[in-house]
């Protein structure tokens, strides 16, 4: 039988539409295959075939602590099971609450920050590629206070930081504070201090929203506002930024929730109707100015809590209905609605559906929500793998 070769660019662009896990084995396979998979021409052919594809994520607890509905079947990382499913047994959390052993602390980019209680000893990987560095403890005695990652254009992780709160420094007129912290970053492997000023007090330090290098705080002593820093900028001052809204009417009967897509932050708005649901959502710009994306009437079918918009496309955004107790798609250009059940086939999507039940009950009571100038802003984490997934930086 004849032997039939295919050339090095023929072999590349099969490999190129591969799943990640797939070219992840076929690294060992050949030293000539390993070099060309990890070559920066393969990477950008890999995310240019898949611009218009998504990849794996999943919508997180408030604290991180359970993974309620899952993107996983996806055909960029061909994953078998979820996301946080792939995090190692050593590493999994002990029941009951308050004994486990292990924290899953923060996520930015497909990577994980785990930390261990006893110990203080923290850890950064990627469950899926079962990768894990641990971070040696800093000298003071401090708690987590966020985890951020520098990304290039291709969204593929460069670099990350661990940062720790060492303390907390009151003016004197207890309207704003000074925030001592320590920072790890990949690049150096050591720890530095950094004294952070802050215009006013962040009431919560315990839940944060991260995207890329910036940590976001939403519970704040001034109203209709949040907080942000970059931790990759030289800077030393928070920035306060108000909502788009917050000195327009504020409608009782308003919904409003924090996501981010396509790596901005999203704020939405819903206002249910009899006729129809009001619904506005602002991007957040590099420039901290807000842009009107959509605003728009769509069909009123039960009164929809916005939990996410998708990470990779800023058209499809994912409610909870109080009354049917579903999750609900709709694409917003099309104005269309789905449902979303458990047991449904449907695409890449698995629901947790009597946890989520349970934990949407829980969250929807004003005790639980934050609330801010007369409202509820509900924030929600996401849990996203980008397109193309290096080694954890170390």
């Amino acid at each position: 039988m004849e032997t039939i070769h295919f050339s090095e660019e023929i072999v590349t662009e099969i490999l190129a539409r591969l799943p990640l896990r797939s070219i992840a084995r076929f690294k060992s396979v050949r030293k000539a295959w390993k070099s060309t998979l990890e070559s920066a021409y393969f990477r950008r052919l890999f995310v240019s075939l898949r611009k218009n594809s998504s990849s794996s994520w999943s919508l997180l607890s408030l604290y991180g602590t359970e993974e309620y509905i899952g993107f996983y079947r996806c055909k960029t990382w061909d994953l078998q099971k979820s996301l946080a499913s792939c995090i190692p047994p050593s590493f999994q959390r002990i029941p009951p609450y308050h004994f486990y052993k292990f924290n899953h602390e923060a996520f930015s980019n497909g990577l994980v920050l785990i930390e261990e209680q006893s110990k203080k000893a923290c850890y950064v990987g990627n469950p899926v590629l079962q990768q894990w560095v641990e971070i040696p403890p800093p000298l003071d005695s401090s708690r987590l206070f966020g985890f951020v990652t520098c990304v290039d254009e291709d969204g593929v992780v460069l670099s990350f930081k661990v940062v720790r709160l060492y303390q907390v420094l009151l003016s004197n007129d207890y309207v704003s504070h000074s925030l001592s912290v320590s920072l790890y970053s990949s690049d150096t492997g050591m720890w530095t201090s950094k004294l952070l000023h802050c215009p006013c007090l962040i009431i919560n330090m315990i839940t944060f929203m991260t995207l890329n290098g910036t940590v976001y705080f939403y519970d704040l002593s001034q109203s209709g506002a949040f907080a942000a820093h970059d931790f990759y900028s030289e800077s030393d001052q928070f920035r306060v930024i108000h909502y788009p809204d917050h000195s327009s009417d504020n409608n009782p009967k308003f919904i409003r929730s924090l996501t981010t897509s396509r790596g901005f932050v999203m704020y939405i708005r819903t206002l249910a109707q009899e006729e129809e649901t009001v619904f506005k959502v602002w991007r957040l710009n590099n420039d901290d100015s807000w842009q009107v994306l959509w605003n728009l009437g769509l069909p009123s079918i039960s009164t929809n809590v916005p939990m996410a918009m998708h990470p990779f496309d800023s058209g499809i955004v994912y409610l909870w209905s109080l009354q049917n107790r579903h999750l609900v798609t709709c694409n917003l250009r099309t104005r269309n609605y789905e449902f979303l059940r458990d047991n449904d086939e449907h695409q890449d999507c698995v629901i947790d559906q009597p946890a989520c039940e349970k934990y949407m009950d829980d969250i929807w009571s004003p005790k639980r929500s934050h609330w801010d100038y007369g409202v509820s802003i509900r924030v929600f984490l996401q849990f996203v793998f980008p397109r193309w997934m290096e080694s954890v930086p170390s």
